[in-house]
């Protein structure tokens, strides 16, 4: 417990994390102030108290025909895949048949600004608050392990029961650390968020309402409701996106230490996390006729 503690006092002091968080701090309040048109329109809204109302969109909505366009179009090569879209769409339509009960389409969300709001808090904001959070526990998981890499002594130090021990007290304190620079860092960065845009009227609306289209991305024509598996509010949506987040930052710091306790390597640890990191967006665009999940 004396080295762990010894060990978060170390990384306390290292300015490059703290250097980072403040550079990823000026570049999360700069794109608070980016969308001056949707920002300005959503806090005249909260102050106007002037509320829109959705149109009916889900009572006469089957899901099958949305599933339809996806089984037999895009995947019409792979029966497994048509089994599994068709499979999903049939069980949404009982989701959609609860969104219809509680009038979830007449509920206000943003009017036509909507899907601008959605994505200054959930795109601009937490996804990124997310990649810098992994970016920040990469560099504090290869700093913690970095002195006995460089002097190859990483195999013979944690090859004995103390220098397991060793290993241990390290991931504990980066977590330690982990959490209070993340935490910092998101807190920050959502109060200037929500002290700039005016949310007050629109956390209870709910986010399935008839305002909130989803255009896809391969298929511009096709628009489609935003559909979600239980009624969710704009607060609680928030509050799961958060949670999942932490999940997300979790498993990646529990990866980050693996890969630096069986790498053993600090320039095979930097690239193996940089590969981690970076596949899935070179996978998109080297595959991308297999329509990979964003």
């Amino acid at each position: 417990m004396i080295y762990c503690l010894s060990e978060v006092k170390k990384l306390l002091r290292e300015n490059l994390f703290v250097i980072f968080i403040v550079l990823c701090l000026c570049l999360n309040i700069g794109l608070c102030f980016s969308d001056s048109g949707t920002r300005t329109a959503v806090n005249r809204l909260a102050q106007s108290g002037e509320l829109l109302e959705g149109k009916k969109i889900y009572d006469t909505l089957d899901t099958n025909a949305i599933g339809s366009f996806y089984y037999n179009e895009r995947y019409i090569k792979s029966s497994l895949l048509n089994q599994w879209i068709k499979a999903k769409y049939e069980k949404l339509q009982q989701s959609v048949d609860l969104l219809n009960e509680e009038d979830a389409d007449l509920s206000y969300f943003a009017g036509e600004i909507t899907p601008s709001v959605n994505e200054a808090l959930f795109v601009y904001q937490l996804k990124t608050l997310m990649i810098e959070c992994i970016i920040f526990l990469s560099l504090l998981g290869i700093r913690s392990f970095e002195m006995e890499q460089q002097t190859e002594m990483a195999a013979l130090i944690y090859s004995s029961g103390r220098g397991r021990k060793i290993a241990k007290d390290k991931i504990l304190a980066g977590g330690i650390v982990g959490a209070l620079y993340c935490i910092i860092l998101i807190v920050t960065s959502l109060a200037v968020f929500f002290a700039t845009w005016d949310f007050s009227r629109l956390w209870d609306a709910n986010m399935a309402s008839s305002f909130h289209y989803v255009i896809d991305p391969d298929d511009p024509i096709f628009g489609k409701p935003f559909l979600t598996w239980q009624s969710f509010t704009l607060k609680r949506y928030f509050v799961c996106t958060l949670a999942l987040m932490a999940g997300i930052l979790l498993a990646w710091w529990l990866l980050t230490n693996l890969i630096m306790l069986l790498t053993r390597n600090i320039r095979y640890g930097w690239m193996t996390l940089a590969a981690v990191i970076c596949l899935p967006f070179f996978g998109i665009i080297l595959f991308s006729e297999l329509y990979l999940p964003r």
